[in-house]
């Protein structure tokens, strides 16, 4: 098949003196994990998702790692299900996501580079965990681009409204294990100025051998956020 939080403690006042307001018990901040999804509950009170119920809006993603990679864990509809890739644990097993890209061109040069952001994952890792290469791989229509150079991911003399192709792989090189993480990463094309023309944001989810968004259980860090 081809985020450490710091979150303020923003304590609202309850109408009982002798009641703990959210996020605190007996006067402290809670440090349990009602739910068990690595979110503590003083802080799923502060992000008011559920301290019973590891995803809260549904959409298959635990409240944590919406979190983690920037997403809004109250939105069913994020994070685009069109800007998710999936990776599975497979032996031998590889991914192939295609980037296209419209421009405007007047014989500039474009190239494109491969970013993966920064994630508190409880493995240490992130998406240029898995990331093998970039490549540059076709122009619509061809004759508008004087050179398409695979390796160097970039198209060269490009004239006229052209859409440029690429294509990111990645393979399963890490840790095993028997859970979901996701990692948050960009892909930017500049044109030969300097200038910014695209910057997509995608997520690489990695999951078990066998396992499937949504069921199968997301990581957790040894101690709650």
């Amino acid at each position: 098949m081809r985020l450490p939080i710091l979150l303020g403690l923003g304590l609202l006042a309850c109408g009982d003196s002798n009641t703990p307001p959210p996020g605190m018990l007996d006067g402290a901040p809670d440090a349990r994990d009602v739910d068990g999804d690595g979110l503590c509950n003083e802080t799923e009170d502060l992000r008011m998702t559920r301290i019973d119920v590891v995803d809260t809006d549904g959409d298959g993603w635990s409240d944590l790692w919406e979190i983690l990679v920037a997403t809004d864990p109250l939105d069913v509809t994020r994070p685009d299900r069109a800007f998710v890739a999936t990776l599975r644990e497979n032996s031998g097993g590889d991914l192939v996501v295609p980037i296209e890209i419209e421009v405007s061109a007047a014989g500039e040069d474009y190239s494109g580079a491969f970013e993966a952001e920064a994630v508190q994952d409880p493995l240490g890792q992130n998406a240029a965990s898995y990331f093998l290469d970039a490549v540059a791989t076709f122009a619509a229509p061809n004759d508008n681009v004087a050179f398409v150079d695979a390796e160097g991911e970039s198209f060269r003399a490009v004239v006229g409204r052209t859409l440029l192709g690429f294509e990111l792989r990645f393979d399963f090189a890490g840790e095993r294990a028997p859970c979901a993480r996701a990692y948050p990463f960009r892909y930017t094309v500049k044109r030969s100025d300097g200038i910014i023309v695209a910057s997509r944001r995608l997520m690489l989810v990695v999951l078990p051998e066998g396992g499937v968004l949504g069921t199968t259980p997301w990581c957790v860090p040894t101690s709650c956020r």
